[in-house]
This record gives C-alpha cells, structure tokens and sequence, in this order.
C-alpha cells in the first residue's frame, strides 16, 4: 500500500473541496427551499438533503484537514532518515 505523503495531502485537500462543496449546496439548497413555500419542497429538504449534508460537511473538514496535518508529519519524518541513509550510502571522502 503506498502512503506517501503527496497522496496523502491531495485526499486531504479533496475533502476540504467535498466539504465546501457540500457547504454551497446546503446555504444555496436551503436558501431556494426556503423561498419555495411548497410543502412537497420542504419536506424532501427536511428529511433527505438536509442530514445527508450536514453529515458530509460536519466530516470531511475534519478529515480534510487530519489527513494534511498527518502528511505534514509524514513528509517530516520521513525526510531526515532519508538524509541520514544518503549520508551512510556515500564514502568518506577524507580517508
């Protein structure tokens, strides 16, 4: 399985954009509802895309960004012990 950190934060950054993606809809979804004084409207707002929504934002900013932060970390534990194996790999050039 590839964990690299690059992967990691593009999954990151995609949930953010899931996030605010979701956001839009629901202000702009619930503002044309609001509008509409069907009841039919209302209804199928109330109970199907308002939670769907809500649960998909209220997630994926989190997740967005604990999978940036987690790559952060990755990429910077990563980096020094690939430093100190090029260091091992190279001959001493003073002997």
């Amino acid at each position: 399985m590839n964990t690299s950190p690059k992967r990691i934060l593009w999954w990151g950054v995609g949930f953010l954009i899931l996030g605010a993606i979701a956001f839009y809809m629901y202000t702009s979804v619930g503002f044309q509802t609001g509008l509409a004084s069907t009841q039919t409207s209302q209804a199928l707002w109330f109970w199907l895309f308002n939670p769907v929504l809500n649960i998909i934002q209220n997630a994926a900013f989190p997740v967005g960004a604990a999978l940036i932060g987690a790559s952060v970390v990755i990429q910077y534990l990563t980096a020094p012990q690939s430093a100190l194996n090029q260091q091992q790999t190279q001959p001493d050039e003073l002997s």
